[in-house]
C-alpha cells in the first residue's frame, strides 16, 4: 500500500512538472510573439479597469461582464473587438486604442504605453 502511494506522488509530481514546464513554455512563447512579458501584466491591468468589464483568467476580482470573457479561447478567436484580425500587432493597438478602431465600441481607448499593451497581450495570449 505505501509502494501504491508513492508510485503514486511520484507519477502526480511528474505530471505538475510538465504541466508547469508546458505553461513557461507557452509563456516565453507569447512573451515573443508580443515583445511584451506577460508577468508584468496583471498589476498594469488592475491598475487600468480590465477586471471592472472583463472576465479574466487568473487577474483577481476580474468578473466582469461588459466586455468578453479574456480567457483560454482568446488565442482561438478570429478576430479582435469585431474588426480586426487576431494577431498580437493588432491586439496590442486595440488595447490602446480600441476607439480608433472602432469610434461605437463599449471598449475605452486605455491610452497606456505600448510596452504596457504588450505586457497584457502576453498575458492574454498565454492563457491556453
Amino acid at each position: 500500500m505505501i509502494i501504491a502511494v508513492c508510485i503514486l506522488l511520484v507519477v502526480a509530481g511528474g505530471a505538475l512538472a510538465l504541466w508547469a514546464d508546458r505553461a513557461r513554455r507557452v509563456q516565453q512563447e507569447a512573451d515573443a510573439a508580443t515583445g511584451g512579458v506577460g508577468a508584468r501584466a496583471i498589476p498594469i491591468m488592475l491598475a487600468n479597469g480590465c477586471a471592472g468589464c472583463h472576465t479574466i483568467t487568473g487577474v483577481p476580482g476580474a468578473v466582469g461582464h461588459v466586455g468578453p470573457r479574456l480567457d483560454a479561447s482568446l488565442s482561438d478567436r478570429i478576430y479582435v473587438g469585431g474588426v480586426l484580425a487576431n494577431n498580437p500587432e493588432n491586439m496590442i493597438r486595440w488595447i490602446r486604442s480600441a476607439r480608433d478602431v472602432n469610434p461605437h465600441t463599449a471598449m475605452p481607448s486605455t491610452g497606456i504605453t505600448e510596452q504596457q499593451a504588450r505586457d497584457i497581450a502576453a498575458y492574454l495570449y498565454a492563457l491556453r
